[in-house]
Protein backbone atom coordinates (compact mmCIF):
# COMPACT_ATOMS: atom_id res chain seq x y z
CA UNK A 1 0.00 0.00 0.00
CA UNK A 2 2.81 2.44 -0.56
CA UNK A 3 2.04 3.53 -3.98
CA UNK A 4 -0.75 4.55 -6.33
CA UNK A 5 -3.98 3.26 -5.25
CA UNK A 6 -2.65 1.95 -1.52
CA UNK A 7 -1.29 5.41 -0.56
CA UNK A 8 -4.64 6.67 -2.26
CA UNK A 9 -6.51 4.70 0.37
CA UNK A 10 -4.36 4.54 3.30
CA UNK A 11 -4.48 8.74 3.07
CA UNK A 12 -8.20 8.81 2.50
CA UNK A 13 -9.37 5.73 5.79
CA UNK A 14 -6.90 7.75 8.13
CA UNK A 15 -7.95 11.11 6.98
CA UNK A 16 -11.26 9.27 8.02
CA UNK A 17 -10.30 7.92 11.51
CA UNK A 18 -8.56 4.81 10.75
CA UNK A 19 -5.37 3.18 12.38
CA UNK A 20 -3.28 2.28 9.07
CA UNK A 21 -1.22 -0.85 8.83
CA UNK A 22 0.99 0.13 5.59
CA UNK A 23 2.31 -3.35 4.39
CA UNK A 24 4.37 -3.56 1.56
CA UNK A 25 6.94 -5.41 -0.02
CA UNK A 26 9.28 -2.02 -0.17
CA UNK A 27 9.52 -1.17 3.36
CA UNK A 28 10.96 2.35 2.94
CA UNK A 29 8.04 3.26 0.65
CA UNK A 30 5.58 1.73 3.16
CA UNK A 31 7.17 3.81 5.92
CA UNK A 32 7.20 7.09 4.13
CA UNK A 33 3.37 6.68 3.74
CA UNK A 34 3.14 5.70 7.48
CA UNK A 35 5.36 8.71 8.62
CA UNK A 36 2.75 10.75 6.35
CA UNK A 37 0.06 9.70 7.83
CA UNK A 38 1.65 9.88 11.56
CA UNK A 39 2.84 13.99 10.56
CA UNK A 40 -0.79 14.43 9.24
CA UNK A 41 -3.09 13.06 11.74
CA UNK A 42 -0.90 11.95 14.75
CA UNK A 43 1.27 9.17 16.42
CA UNK A 44 0.35 5.95 16.05
CA UNK A 45 -1.79 6.64 13.34
CA UNK A 46 0.14 4.82 10.28
CA UNK A 47 2.73 1.46 11.15
CA UNK A 48 4.92 0.36 8.31
CA UNK A 49 5.42 -3.88 8.31
CA UNK A 50 7.43 -5.24 5.52
CA UNK A 51 5.49 -8.08 4.30
CA UNK A 52 6.21 -10.43 1.33
CA UNK A 53 2.00 -11.41 0.60
CA UNK A 54 3.58 -15.14 -1.08
CA UNK A 55 5.49 -15.85 2.23
CA UNK A 56 2.49 -17.51 4.65
CA UNK A 57 5.32 -17.16 7.26
CA UNK A 58 5.39 -12.89 6.52
CA UNK A 59 1.40 -12.87 6.16
CA UNK A 60 0.99 -14.32 9.33
CA UNK A 61 3.59 -12.33 11.12
CA UNK A 62 1.75 -8.91 9.19
CA UNK A 63 -1.45 -9.84 10.94
CA UNK A 64 0.42 -10.08 13.98
CA UNK A 65 2.02 -6.71 14.38
CA UNK A 66 -1.46 -5.21 13.26
CA UNK A 67 -2.94 -6.70 16.51
CA UNK A 68 -0.24 -6.11 18.73
CA UNK A 69 0.20 -2.85 17.99
CA UNK A 70 -3.74 -1.87 17.76
CA UNK A 71 -5.55 -4.05 19.61
CA UNK A 72 -7.45 -5.76 16.64
CA UNK A 73 -8.43 -5.65 13.20
CA UNK A 74 -11.58 -3.91 11.76
CA UNK A 75 -10.81 -3.95 7.57
CA UNK A 76 -8.33 -5.40 5.29
CA UNK A 77 -7.68 -3.85 2.19
CA UNK A 78 -5.86 -6.31 -0.26
CA UNK A 79 -4.24 -4.35 -2.87
CA UNK A 80 -0.86 -6.17 -3.53
CA UNK A 81 -0.03 -6.19 -7.41
CA UNK A 82 2.11 -6.61 -9.79
CA UNK A 83 1.56 -7.17 -13.91
CA UNK A 84 3.24 -8.94 -16.80
CA UNK A 85 2.09 -8.82 -20.61
CA UNK A 86 2.90 -11.40 -23.37
CA UNK A 87 0.53 -13.61 -25.74
CA UNK A 88 -0.32 -17.22 -24.01
CA UNK A 89 2.02 -18.82 -26.17
CA UNK A 90 5.06 -16.28 -25.03
CA UNK A 91 3.87 -16.02 -21.23
CA UNK A 92 6.59 -17.72 -19.29
CA UNK A 93 5.60 -20.67 -16.43
CA UNK A 94 7.84 -17.98 -14.40
CA UNK A 95 5.34 -15.14 -15.12
CA UNK A 96 2.13 -17.36 -14.98
CA UNK A 97 3.38 -18.19 -11.13
CA UNK A 98 4.68 -15.28 -10.28
CA UNK A 99 0.72 -13.63 -11.19
CA UNK A 100 -0.98 -16.34 -9.20
CA UNK A 101 1.61 -15.92 -5.82
CA UNK A 102 0.62 -12.50 -5.56
CA UNK A 103 -2.78 -11.74 -6.83
CA UNK A 104 -4.17 -15.15 -6.01
CA UNK A 105 -2.30 -16.19 -3.16
CA UNK A 106 -1.26 -13.38 -1.62
CA UNK A 107 -5.00 -12.31 -1.14
CA UNK A 108 -6.23 -15.83 0.24
CA UNK A 109 -3.67 -15.46 2.62
CA UNK A 110 -3.98 -12.16 3.45
CA UNK A 111 -7.63 -12.87 3.88
CA UNK A 112 -7.11 -16.15 5.42
CA UNK A 113 -5.65 -14.74 8.48
CA UNK A 114 -7.93 -11.64 8.88
CA UNK A 115 -10.76 -13.87 8.74
CA UNK A 116 -9.19 -15.28 11.76
CA UNK A 117 -9.11 -12.78 14.03
CA UNK A 118 -12.44 -10.99 12.80
CA UNK A 119 -14.05 -14.33 13.56
CA UNK A 120 -11.96 -14.47 17.16
CA UNK A 121 -12.95 -10.76 17.93
CA UNK A 122 -16.62 -11.16 16.96
CA UNK A 123 -17.88 -7.94 15.79
CA UNK A 124 -17.99 -8.47 12.47
CA UNK A 125 -15.69 -6.62 9.68
CA UNK A 126 -14.84 -5.59 6.09
CA UNK A 127 -12.37 -6.68 3.83
CA UNK A 128 -11.67 -5.02 0.39
CA UNK A 129 -9.88 -6.97 -2.48
CA UNK A 130 -8.41 -4.63 -5.56
CA UNK A 131 -9.52 -6.62 -8.47
CA UNK A 132 -9.09 -5.31 -11.71
CA UNK A 133 -11.33 -4.78 -14.97
CA UNK A 134 -9.52 -7.27 -16.39
CA UNK A 135 -11.52 -10.13 -13.75
CA UNK A 136 -14.25 -9.67 -15.97
CA UNK A 137 -13.07 -8.85 -19.19
CA UNK A 138 -9.89 -10.10 -20.13
CA UNK A 139 -7.06 -7.61 -21.30
CA UNK A 140 -5.42 -8.54 -24.76
CA UNK A 141 -1.67 -10.30 -24.39
CA UNK A 142 -2.13 -10.42 -20.40
CA UNK A 143 -3.56 -14.16 -19.51
CA UNK A 144 -1.61 -14.48 -16.59
CA UNK A 145 -2.67 -11.52 -15.27
CA UNK A 146 -6.54 -11.55 -16.11
CA UNK A 147 -7.23 -14.67 -14.68
CA UNK A 148 -5.49 -14.37 -11.74
CA UNK A 149 -7.69 -11.19 -11.23
CA UNK A 150 -10.05 -13.30 -11.86
CA UNK A 151 -9.22 -15.92 -9.28
CA UNK A 152 -9.09 -13.26 -6.85
CA UNK A 153 -12.50 -11.60 -7.35
CA UNK A 154 -13.90 -15.30 -7.42
CA UNK A 155 -12.24 -15.64 -3.90
CA UNK A 156 -13.73 -12.53 -2.56
CA UNK A 157 -16.96 -14.18 -3.23
CA UNK A 158 -16.24 -17.30 -1.42
CA UNK A 159 -16.91 -16.70 2.03
CA UNK A 160 -20.41 -15.79 1.66
CA UNK A 161 -20.96 -19.88 1.64
CA UNK A 162 -18.74 -20.06 4.38
CA UNK A 163 -21.01 -18.13 7.00
CA UNK A 164 -18.81 -15.13 7.42
CA UNK A 165 -22.04 -12.55 6.96
CA UNK A 166 -23.87 -14.33 9.54
CA UNK A 167 -20.68 -13.58 11.64
CA UNK A 168 -21.10 -9.49 10.12
CA UNK A 169 -17.94 -10.20 7.89
CA UNK A 170 -18.28 -8.44 4.75
CA UNK A 171 -16.24 -8.75 1.58
CA UNK A 172 -16.69 -6.96 -1.59
CA UNK A 173 -14.47 -6.19 -4.51
CA UNK A 174 -13.28 -3.08 -5.97
CA UNK A 175 -12.09 -3.22 -10.42
CA UNK A 176 -10.46 -0.64 -11.28
CA UNK A 177 -9.13 0.16 -14.90
CA UNK A 178 -5.68 1.71 -16.16
CA UNK A 179 -5.00 3.57 -13.14
CA UNK A 180 -2.02 5.31 -14.12
CA UNK A 181 -0.90 8.21 -12.32
CA UNK A 182 1.59 7.11 -9.40
CA UNK A 183 1.35 2.80 -9.79
CA UNK A 184 4.78 1.26 -9.40
CA UNK A 185 3.10 -1.51 -11.89
CA UNK A 186 3.11 1.15 -14.37
CA UNK A 187 6.20 2.40 -13.97
CA UNK A 188 7.49 -0.73 -14.71
CA UNK A 189 7.54 -2.18 -18.49
CA UNK A 190 3.59 -3.26 -18.18
CA UNK A 191 3.31 0.18 -19.58
CA UNK A 192 5.51 -0.21 -22.64
CA UNK A 193 4.09 -3.88 -23.17
CA UNK A 194 0.46 -2.80 -22.90
CA UNK A 195 1.44 0.47 -25.37
CA UNK A 196 2.81 -2.07 -27.72
CA UNK A 197 -0.40 -4.07 -27.74
CA UNK A 198 -2.78 -1.39 -28.51
CA UNK A 199 -0.48 0.10 -31.16
CA UNK A 200 0.08 3.59 -29.24
CA UNK A 201 2.84 4.95 -27.79
CA UNK A 202 3.41 5.02 -24.20
CA UNK A 203 2.41 8.83 -23.70
CA UNK A 204 -0.61 8.05 -25.91
CA UNK A 205 -1.83 5.45 -23.60
CA UNK A 206 -4.09 7.37 -20.88
CA UNK A 207 -5.63 9.45 -24.30
CA UNK A 208 -6.30 5.61 -25.63
CA UNK A 209 -7.65 4.22 -22.41
CA UNK A 210 -9.69 7.46 -21.81
CA UNK A 211 -11.07 7.26 -25.63
CA UNK A 212 -12.27 3.53 -24.67
CA UNK A 213 -15.09 4.48 -21.47
CA UNK A 214 -18.53 5.59 -22.00
CA UNK A 215 -18.05 8.69 -19.86
CA UNK A 216 -14.64 9.76 -21.49
CA UNK A 217 -12.72 9.93 -18.01
CA UNK A 218 -9.64 9.13 -16.76
CA UNK A 219 -9.41 7.30 -13.55
CA UNK A 220 -6.95 8.59 -10.65
CA UNK A 221 -5.81 6.32 -7.37
CA UNK A 222 -8.36 9.01 -5.29
CA UNK A 223 -11.53 7.54 -7.32
CA UNK A 224 -10.34 4.02 -6.83
CA UNK A 225 -9.90 4.88 -3.08
CA UNK A 226 -13.16 6.03 -2.42
CA UNK A 227 -14.91 3.11 -3.62
CA UNK A 228 -12.46 1.15 -0.93
CA UNK A 229 -13.98 3.56 1.22
CA UNK A 230 -17.33 3.11 0.94
CA UNK A 231 -16.93 -0.73 1.27
CA UNK A 232 -14.87 -0.29 4.55
CA UNK A 233 -16.96 2.01 6.14
CA UNK A 234 -20.53 1.76 7.46
CA UNK A 235 -22.46 3.42 4.49
CA UNK A 236 -21.99 -0.51 3.17
CA UNK A 237 -23.00 -1.92 6.20
CA UNK A 238 -25.80 -4.40 4.50
CA UNK A 239 -23.56 -5.48 1.64
CA UNK A 240 -21.36 -8.51 0.64
CA UNK A 241 -20.41 -10.62 -1.92
CA UNK A 242 -20.42 -6.94 -4.17
CA UNK A 243 -18.12 -5.68 -6.57
CA UNK A 244 -17.77 -1.99 -7.53
CA UNK A 245 -16.05 -1.04 -11.04
CA UNK A 246 -14.24 1.94 -11.32
CA UNK A 247 -12.65 2.44 -14.51
CA UNK A 248 -15.04 5.07 -16.71
CA UNK A 249 -17.58 2.32 -18.01
CA UNK A 250 -15.65 -0.27 -19.77
CA UNK A 251 -18.74 -1.85 -21.53
CA UNK A 252 -17.18 -5.41 -22.23
CA UNK A 253 -17.20 -5.23 -17.90
CA UNK A 254 -20.52 -4.05 -17.57
CA UNK A 255 -21.26 -7.23 -15.01
CA UNK A 256 -24.68 -7.79 -16.09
Amino acid sequence: MRAGIGRATARLLAARGAHVVVADLNVDGAQEVADELVATHGLRRGLAVHVDVTSEDAVVEMTRRAVLEYGGIDILVASAGLATSAPITETTLEDWEQNYAVLARGYFLAARETFRVLLEQDRGGSVVFVASKNALVAGANAAAYSSAKAASLHLARCPRRGGWPRAGIRVNTVNPDAVIQGSSIWSSDWKAERASTYGVTEDELQTFYQGRTKLGVAVFPEDVAEAIAFFAGPRSAKSTGNLLNVDGGVTAAYPR
